[in-house]
């Protein structure tokens, strides 16, 4: 049960960023006097909508929780005919109906109305640019809030030594930290915010000689621990062995106050950045397998699975996600919102726009095969967890 709670949990959180993302479009189309047809959280069927009489602006809930859209008048025009058509839009009758400014109805027949607005592809490719980058960037921001949240709440982990193992000769251990002794620095390099214990010890391997700075009865001293492989007796009396340091640790976590987490926030939600950037580079060069991917599905089960855990899972889950959004809702991908503004650039440099027919056909398929690679990810993740 508390699992299927942590389910919930992780696709409201998932449909938040979404709806963050949207309001990035949203805001920057207000600002900038687009014409917005529906707001939209989720997809598919709608169970509610509200309708903005003087605006036009339908604010709809759908079915499907994994998802939303900011609707433009005209973004999806297939073949651009509208386009500069602004005294011949056609309109039906309840809608010119609504219309303060109508002289007169004809209510047996459509109506040809003035349109006083312009459609999205007829405003100036920098407005259209800013509100494709906008929702990126409501993702960043966001980020930095949750990345503001998780170290204000959980600050850092400070590793206090709780056992050093015996070697198979008894009474000789495999170095010479004591219980209870604060390792407050690796190789110089201070435990804090922005480097983690775990985080300096990642690149070391068998045989390399780590200098741990640490806190013992209240005054500082340095130990030299080795990367050696390590033999012990488990509780059952099974001998078992591994590659490390050769002793167990528990972590405290350590608060740095408001203003620490302020000043923390943004190099921390870049940290996170880079991090996500990092596994798009290697994903391309084949250093990690397009397996270690996750889709909506993946990334809920996988968020749900840590929250269990330990419920401060949660707070480290919110910046990551959002700036993974960020990063990959900018890159030229087709369907994306990069791609869009790549083909925005391009009408801007040469004065006139892609064929618009080629462009849609563009991000179509972009987007189906966005769709089924998602699919295919969540699939093979659901196999190899065993669903």
């Amino acid at each position: 049960m508390k699992f299927f709670l942590y389910i919930l949990l992780g696709i409201v959180i998932l449909l938040l960023m979404v709806v963050i993302h949207e309001l990035g479009h949203y805001v920057a189309g207000k600002i900038l006097k687009f014409k917005i047809d529906e707001f939209s959280v989720g997809f598919g069927p709608k169970l509610f909508q509200k309708k903005n009489k003087k605006s036009g602006e339908k604010f709809t809930l759908r079915l499907v929780p994994l998802g939303g859209y900011c609707a433009f008048a005209g973004e999806d025009n297939a073949d651009g005919t509208t386009i500069g058509k602004k005294e011949t839009e056609t309109t039906v009758f309840e809608e010119v109906a609504e219309n303060k400014d109508a002289e007169t109805v004809d209510s047996t027949a459509d109506t040809a109305v003035k349109r006083d607005y312009l459609l999205f592809d007829e405003q100036k490719p920098w407005k259209r640019i800013i509100v494709f980058i906008a929702g990126p960037l409501f993702n960043f921001i966001s980020a930095i809030f949750f990345s503001f949240i998780f170290v204000l709440i959980v600050g850092y982990a400070k590793p206090t030594v709780t056992y050093v193992f015996e070697t198979q000769e008894p009474g000789i251990y495999y170095n010479s930290l004591q219980e209870g002794d604060e390792i407050v620095a690796v190789n110089g390099k201070e435990i804090g915010v922005m480097n983690s214990y775990s985080e300096l010890l990642a690149d070391y391997k068998l045989g390399d000689v780590v200098k741990l700075t640490v806190l013992r009865s209240g005054e500082i001293t340095e130990e030299e621990v080795a990367v050696q492989k390590i033999v012990y007796t488990d509780d059952e009396g099974k001998q078992q062995e591994y590659d490390g340091l050769g002793f167990q640790s528990k972590n405290e976590y350590v608060s740095v106050g408001v203003g620490k987490s302020i000043l923390y926030s943004v190099p921390m939600t870049f940290k996170f950045s880079w991090m996500i950037l990092g596994s798009f580079g290697k994903l391309i060069t084949g250093q990690i397998a397009i397996t270690a991917l996750t889709g909506p599905i993946g990334t809920v089960s996988s968020f749900a699975e840590v929250a269990s855990q330990n419920w401060l899972n949660i707070l480290v889950f919110l910046p990551l996600i959002a700036s993974n959004l960020a990063i990959f809702n900018i890159l030229p991908i087709p369907a994306l919102d990069g791609s869009k503004v790549v083909f925005t650039l391009i009408e801007w440099i040469r004065k006139k726009p892609v064929n618009k027919k080629v462009e849609n056909i563009i991000h179509f398929v972009g987007l189906v095969a966005l769709f089924g690679l998602v699919i295919i990810i969540d699939v093979i993740g659901m196999f190899m967890r065993g669903f």
